[in-house]
C-alpha cells in the first residue's frame, strides 16, 4: 500500500523555491540592467507566422460549450477557441513563465475555473520544461500561478466533477534528472495547498490519471520510470507501474502484476475507465504490451490487442480514452488516431489533419463531438472524427534553426518540427503575409538551411540522414548527403560517420561555392555536393560508452536524435575573406578552430572551471567586426543544469570569459549574436526569452518586449532587424534595431532625445486607391510602410508645451508637419514618456477632404516622396533636435531620379487640383449655410414690405447656381460606398482617380 507522504507541500513555499526549474528569477550577478528599457520599450515583435500548427499535446473542452475549446502547445503557451476552431487565440501570454504545456483540464462543474500544468510530457529530444501549474477562474482572461514549480513535466491533471477546487496532478518530474517533486498531486483548495499523494521514486513520476465517472473517489493512476540524457533515452523500469485509489487518493494499491497484465520490464502506460465504471483500459508498453480490459475496476486482466501499431514507439503515445457513452468504444493514440467499437478488439484508423497523436478529449455528453490534438496542431469534430477543423489557424510552429536570404525583400527559412521547411517573406506589397507568401525548400523537418548569397533561389537543407539542393525555380531537388547510408535504427556506435538529428549545414560568408556540413568530422564541396572531403578529424570527445543504441531497456529509438558526439555547429568567419579561419562546436563540449581551411585544427575549448565537461555548444558567433573574436553558447539542460552558459574569446580562444550577468540563473541561452552595425551590442536566445546586451556582455536585460514566452532556438541580424525562430510560435521580427545600436550612456543621461532613422525604402506604402477594412485573419503582420522615427521623452510634455515634429527637404523645405492638435487628422502625432515610435508613411500631405466625400476609385493621400536625402525634426517647447535620414527607391526596380520627379510633380499638380476643388465644394455649403441663415432670418419678419421675401427669393437663386457649380464639381448623390454606380462621379473623383493610374506603380506617368 502507497499512502501520502509525511511532509505537507503549501504553496507559499512552492513560491519561494527555484521557478523554471530552479530560481528562474534569481540573477547570475546582482548587476543593475544598463539601461532603463523606456528607452527603447516602443521597440516591437512582430508576428510573420507561418500559420500553420506546431506540436501540442493537451488539450480541454466542457460539456455545456459546444463551441469553446482550449489547447496547449508545446512551446506556444494556452490558447482558446470561441467559435469551434475557426480561430484561436493565445491566452497565457502576460501570465506565463513558461511556454510549454502539459495538461489543461476546465472544472466539470464550473467550465470558469481551468487548471494548466506547464511541461510537456512526451519528453522527445527538444522537450522544454515548465514551471508548474497555473489557475484560471474566469475562463482564460487572467491567471494565477498556484504551486509546484519545480514539477518539471506535467501528464495529467484531473478535477472533482461537484467540486472545482478538487484537483489531482501527475506530475512526471524532471526529464533529464532525478528529483523528489514527482508522483500524484491533490489540492482541496483549488491549488493553494499541495498534498504529495503518491510517491514512487525520483526517477519515477505520475504520466496518467483516471477518474471514475460513476465515483469520483476512484482513482487510477500510471507512474512511468524514464528518463533523457544527452546520448539515450530511457523509457521503463522497476519504478513503472499503476495504481488504484478508492479513497480519493488517500491510500493507493499497486496493481501492475495483477492477473493478466504483463511480466517483465514495464515502461509508459495510459489509463482510462469507461462509463461502465468497472471496464478500466490500459495500455501498457512491455514485451508483451499492448491494450489491457479489466471488467472488475482493475483487480484482473487481459490483452485485447497487441498489434504494433497502437504501441509503437511507446514512449512518445501511450494514450488511451474511453468513450463517455459506450463502454465498447476506446481509442488509442499512435502515430494515427485509433477507435474500437468492439471492446478493444479491434481498431480502425480515423483519417485527421496530422499525425503523432497526443492528445484527446471527448464531450461526456455527446461522444461525436472531439477535439484531438497531435504533431501538427489542434483540431476539433464535431461527427465523430469524420471531419476535422484545420491547423492553419495556428501559428505555433517550431522551428531549430533561422537564415535570412538576400532576396530584397530578404526571406526567412528554417525547418518545422513535425512538418517541412519553410522560406516565408519578412514582409510583402499586400496587406499581409499569408500561405501564397512561404514555400517549402527540400530537406526536413529538424534540419539546417543554407542558401546561396549570389543565387537566394538555390537552397540547401538536411534532416538527420538526408540533404537537399533545390532549385526553386525548377523544382529539382538533389539528394546530396555527404555519406548516404540510411542509419535509422541504428546506434551512433555503428556508424562510420555520425550524423546528428539536426546537423550543420553551412555556407562559406565569401565564396557560396563551399558547403560545410557537421558529422563527426567537418565535410565540404566545393561543387554543390557532386563530390565531398572531410577537412578535419574528429572533432568530438568520441567516447564510445556514449555512442550505443537509444531508447530501452524494452523499445529502441534510434531516430539520429540521441546520436552523440557529433560536430553541432559549424561557423566560418566573416572576417577572413580568404575563407580559413572556422570555428566548430560539438555536442559533448568541445570547441574547435581551424585558420588555414580545415588543414589543422586546435581544441579551445573553454576550460572545465568555467564551461564543465560535457556541455552541447549550440552556437558559435564569430565576430563580423574582428577575426580574433567569437562567442560560444553552451548547454547543459539535457543533464539537468538549466544555467546560462555563455562565453567570449579576443584571441581565437586562447582564452575565454563568461558572460552572463543578468540572465536569470534558470534561463539556459541557446543562441549569441553580434550586431553587425554596432561592435559589442549582442543578442541572446534561451528557453525563457531573448536578451540584449550593450557592453559586450558584461552584462544583460531582457528585449522580450511583446514576445511572448516561448522558446528561442535561433537568431539572425538582417538588415537591421533581429529575426527569431521560436520553438512554438513560429518566426518573429524585432524590426528596426537601429535605436540599440545608437543607445549610450549619453543617450541615457538626456531628457529628450531623437534617434536616427534608417534609411527607408519605398516598399509596402499603398497606392492612392484608397479602401480600408480589417486585415484578414490568421496571416503574418507586415512592417509599417515608410520611415520610422523614433525618439525618447523622458516625460510627456503637459497639453500646453508646443510640440511638433516636421518633415524636410533636402533644402530644408517643410514636406509635412506632424503634432498632437494637428490641422489635419492624418498629420496626428501621439506623445507619451518613454520612446516613441511615428511612422512617416513617405507622402506628402494629403488633398483636402469635405465631410460625407465619397469616391470611387479615387483617393487622396499625398503623393510619395522621391528618392533622397531627408530630415526629421523634433521641436519640445524651445528645444529642438534634426537628423538626416535617407529614403531609397526599391531596389528590385530600374526607375531613375528623373522618372520618379516627373511622377511626383505631376501627382503634386494632382493633388493641388483635387485639394482646390474639394475646397471649391466646402466653400460653397459655407456659403450655402450662410445664405439660408440670411434667408431664415429674412422671412422671420421685421423687414419692411416684402424686402424679406425678395431676399429670400434671391437666396434662393443663388443657392441654384451655386448648386450647379457643387454638381459640376461633385455628385451630390453619393450617400453610400457603391452610389456611384448609379450616379456618374464628377470632376473631383475623375481627378483623383487619375492619381491612382499615375501612382499605379513606381514609373514616369505613361504618354496619354
Amino acid at each position: 500500500m502507497f499512502g501520502p507522504p509525511p511532509r505537507r507541500l503549501l504553496a507559499a513555499v512552492a513560491f519561494l523555491a527555484v521557478a523554471v526549474p530552479v530560481a528562474a528569477q534569481r540573477r547570475s550577478s546582482a548587476a543593475p540592467a544598463a539601461f532603463d528599457t523606456s528607452l527603447y520599450n516602443a521597440l516591437e515583435w512582430r508576428e510573420i507566422g507561418p500559420f500553420r500548427g506546431g506540436r501540442v499535446t493537451a488539450v480541454a473542452g466542457h460539456a455545456d460549450q459546444p463551441l469553446t475549446y482550449y489547447f496547449g502547445g508545446t512551446g506556444g503557451g494556452v490558447w482558446k477557441t470561441s467559435d469551434g476552431g475557426l480561430t484561436w487565440a493565445p491566452i497565457s501570454d502576460k501570465y506565463f513563465r513558461a511556454g510549454s504545456i502539459g495538461a489543461i483540464e476546465i472544472a466539470p462543474s464550473d467550465p470558469n475555473v481551468i487548471y494548466v500544468g506547464t511541461g510537456e510530457s512526451p519528453i522527445r529530444g527538444n522537450v522544454s520544461p515548465g514551471n508548474g501549474m497555473y489557475k484560471s477562474t474566469d475562463a482564460g482572461k487572467t491567471w494565477t500561478h498556484i504551486g509546484l514549480p519545480n514539477a518539471g513535466q506535467i501528464g495529467a491533471i484531473r478535477v472533482h466533477p461537484a467540486n472545482p477546487d478538487l484537483v489531482y496532478v501527475a506530475v512526471l518530474g524532471h526529464a533529464f534528472g532525478p528529483n523528489p517533486e514527482r508522483g500524484v498531486f491533490r489540492s482541496k483548495d483549488g491549488g493553494k495547498t499541495w498534498d504529495k499523494i503518491l510517491f514512487r521514486s525520483d526517477s519515477a513520476g505520475a504520466i496518467d490519471l483516471a477518474m471514475d465517472p460513476a465515483n469520483p473517489r476512484i482513482l487510477y493512476a500510471a507512474i512511468w520510470q524514464a528518463r533523457r540524457g544527452p546520448s539515450y533515452m530511457s523509457s521503463g523500469g522497476p519504478g513503472s507501474g499503476l495504481f488504484k485509489s478508492t479513497d480519493g487518493g488517500d491510500t493507493w494499491k499497486e496493481i501492475t502484476r495483477n492477473e493478466g497484465m504483463p511480466r517483465g520490464v514495464i515502461g509508459k502506460i495510459g489509463v482510462t475507465v469507461s462509463a461502465n465504471h468497472d471496464r478500466v483500459w490500459a495500455i501498457v508498453e512491455a514485451d508483451s504490451g499492448g491494450v489491457f480490459r479489466s471488467d472488475d475496476g482493475g483487480d484482473t486482466w487481459r490483452r485485447t490487442n497487441d498489434e504494433r501499431n497502437l504501441r509503437q514507439r511507446a514512449w512518445y503515445y501511450s494514450h488511451i480514452h474511453a468513450d463517455p457513452k459506450d463502454p465498447e468504444t476506446v481509442y488509442v493514440l499512435n502515430t494515427s488516431m485509433y477507435r474500437s467499437v468492439d471492446g478493444g478488439r479491434t481498431f480502425t484508423a480515423l483519417r485527421a489533419p496530422h499525425g503523432d497523436h497526443h492528445g484527446l478529449w471527448i464531450a461526456p455528453n455527446d461522444p461525436a463531438r472531439l477535439i484531438n490534438s497531435n504533431d501538427g496542431g489542434a483540431d476539433i469534430s464535431n461527427n465523430g472524427g469524420a471531419t476535422w477543423t484545420g491547423q492553419d489557424n495556428q501559428p505555433t510552429a517550431q522551428f531549430y534553426h533561422v537564415i535570412a536570404t538576400t532576396h530584397v525583400p530578404y526571406k526567412i527559412c528554417g525547418s518545422q518540427q513535425d512538418n517541412s521547411t519553410v522560406c516565408i517573406a519578412s514582409r510583402t506589397s499586400g496587406g499581409s503575409i499569408g500561405g501564397k507568401d512561404w514555400y517549402e525548400v527540400g530537406g526536413g523537418e529538424s534540419g539546417w538551411i543554407a542558401a546561396r548569397a549570389d543565387d537566394p533561389d538555390i537552397v540547401y537543407a538536411g534532416s538527420y540522414s538526408y540533404l537537399s539542393r533545390l532549385d526553386v525555380r525548377t523544382g529539382q531537388e538533389r539528394n546530396i548527403f555527404p555519406w548516404p547510408d540510411n542509419p535509422m535504427g541504428w546506434g551512433a556506435g555503428d556508424l562510420k560517420y555520425r550524423f546528428q538529428w539536426t546537423f550543420p549545414v553551412v555556407l562559406s560568408p565569401f565564396n557560396p561555392s563551399v558547403l560545410y556540413a557537421g558529422a563527426n568530422v567537418v565535410f565540404r564541396t566545393t561543387n554543390e555536393g557532386q563530390s565531398w572531403e572531410a577537412v578535419s578529424g574528429d572533432l568530438t570527445r568520441n567516447d564510445k560508452s556514449k555512442q550505443g543504441p537509444s531508447g530501452g531497456p524494452i523499445t529502441k529509438d534510434n531516430t539520429s536524435v540521441e546520436y552523440y558526439s557529433t560536430v553541432f555547429v559549424i561557423a566560418p568567419s566573416p572576417k577572413d575573406s580568404g575563407g580559413g579561419l572556422i570555428w566548430a562546436g560539438s555536442d559533448d563540449g568541445l570547441v574547435h578552430v581551424t585558420r588555414d581551411g580545415g588543414k589543422t585544427w586546435t581544441n579551445v575549448t573553454p576550460p572545465a572551471s568555467i564551461l564543465p565537461d560535457w556541455s552541447l555548444i549550440s552556437s558559435i558567433e564569430p565576430s563580423p567586426h574582428d577575426a580574433a573574436t567569437a562567442y560560444v553558447a553552451a548547454t547543459r539542460y539535457k543533464l539537468d543544469d538549466f544555467k546560462p552558459y555563455v562565453f567570449k574569446t579576443s584571441d581565437y580562444g586562447k582564452t575565454w570569459r563568461a558572460i552572463t550577468c543578468g540572465i536569470p540563473v534558470g534561463h539556459f541561452i541557446r543562441v549569441v549574436r553580434e550586431d553587425p552595425a554596432r561592435r559589442g551590442l549582442l543578442f541572446a536566445g534561451g528557453e525563457f526569452g531573448v536578451y540584449v546586451s550593450f557592453d559586450d556582455g558584461a552584462s544583460w536585460q531582457s528585449l522580450q518586449r511583446n514576445l511572448p514566452v516561448v522558446p528561442i532556438h535561433d537568431l539572425v541580424v538582417k538588415d537591421n532587424d533581429l529575426v527569431a525562430a521560436t520553438h512554438g510560435r513560429s518566426f518573429w521580427i524585432l524590426d528596426d534595431l537601429t535605436p540599440l545600436q545608437q543607445l549610450a550612456d549619453s543617450v541615457a543621461r538626456q531628457t529628450r532625445f531623437l534617434y536616427t532613422p534608417r534609411t527607408a525604402y519605398r516598399m509596402g506604402l499603398g497606392g492612392g486607391f484608397g479602401g480600408g477594412g480589417g486585415g484578414p485573419a490568421n496571416v503574418g503582420r507586415n512592417p509599417p510602410g515608410g520611415a520610422a522615427v523614433f525618439f525618447y521623452l523622458k516625460s510627456a510634455p503637459d497639453s500646453t508645451t508646443d510640440v511638433h515634429l516636421d518633415i524636410l527637404d533636402s533644402r530644408d523645405s517643410l514636406v509635412r508637419r506632424f503634432a498632437p492638435k494637428p490641422k489635419a487628422p492624418t498629420d496626428s502625432l501621439k506623445l507619451r514618456a518613454g520612446m516613441t515610435r511615428f511612422v512617416w508613411n513617405l507622402r506628402y500631405a494629403d488633398a483636402s477632404r469635405f465631410q460625407g466625400m465619397i469616391f470611387w476609385a479615387g483617393g487622396t493621400a499625398g503623393p510619395v516622396a522621391v528618392p533622397g536625402t531627408y530630415k526629421v525634426r523634433l521641436s519640445v517647447g524651445d528645444w529642438s533636435q534634426t537628423r538626416e535620414f535617407v529614403v531609397r527607391g526599391d531596389p528590385r526596380l530600374k526607375t531613375t531620379p528623373a522618372e520618379y520627379q516627373q511622377q511626383f510633380d505631376l501627382l503634386m499638380k494632382i493633388r493641388d487640383r483635387v485639394s482646390a476643388a474639394n475646397d471649391a465644394v466646402r466653400r460653397i455649403r459655407e456659403v450655402r449655410d450662410q445664405i439660408d441663415g440670411a434667408a431664415t432670418r429674412a422671412r422671420g419678419g421685421g423687414l419692411p414690405g416684402d424686402v424679406g421675401k425678395r431676399i429670400a427669393q434671391q437666396a434662393d437663386s443663388i443657392k441654384g447656381r451655386l448648386a450647379a457649380v457643387e454638381q459640376a464639381i461633385y455628385q451630390v448623390q453619393n450617400r453610400s460606398s457603391q452610389d456611384p454606380l448609379n450616379y456618374p462621379i464628377r470632376l473631383n473623383n475623375k481627378i483623383a482617380a487619375l492619381a491612382g493610374v499615375v501612382a499605379s506603380a513606381d514609373a514616369a506617368p505613361t504618354a496619354q
